[in-house]
């Protein structure tokens, strides 16, 4: 676990309010239009899926908003896309990496939010979740970062 200092990032973006309960009706379907939206207007991208969690409390009924956003180089926004662009305010966060399979999430939260707690720190209420890469044949090749942000 280390504390990092995220600069702005310039993305292409989603956003809807959802609950974890709903969550998989986005996974894998959001990212490819993402990424199709971005080649076929010839966006440079530039970094992984990011998905981004405002007011998620744990609770798999709690409505949030769930912002997901692929890295690109700044452009001209693209007449008629279903997604904007902006950029992700700096952030402050502890970050922890998960190898393997996205079951131990949770596991990976309770101790960052374990160092939070014993740190005396504040939680910002954003966490970010990075898919550095996405195996789906052979979930143990998943390399997640997980980001909570702190205050």
């Amino acid at each position: 676990m280390q504390i990092k200092n995220i600069q702005p990032i310039h993305v292409l973006y989603y956003e809807t309010e959802t609950s974890l309960h709903a969550l998989f009706e986005y996974v894998r379907v959001v990212a490819q239009r993402l990424y199709k939206e971005a080649i076929q207007n010839d966006l440079e991208v530039t970094g992984p899926i990011y998905w981004i969690y405002e007011g998620a409390d744990g609770n798999p009924e709690t409505i949030f908003k769930l912002t997901i956003a692929l890295p690109i180089t700044p452009a001209e926004p693209v007449s008629g896309s279903e997604f904007r662009q902006k950029v992700l305010e700096p952030f402050q966060c502890i970050s922890q990496e998960l190898q393997g399979d996205w079951s131990s999430l949770g596991k990976v939260y309770g101790d960052v939010f374990g160092k939070i707690s014993a740190e005396n720190r504040i939680p910002s209420g954003q966490n970010r979740e990075i898919y550095i890469n996405m195996d789906f044949q052979n979930p143990a090749g998943n390399i997640t970062e997980v980001q909570v942000g702190i205050l």
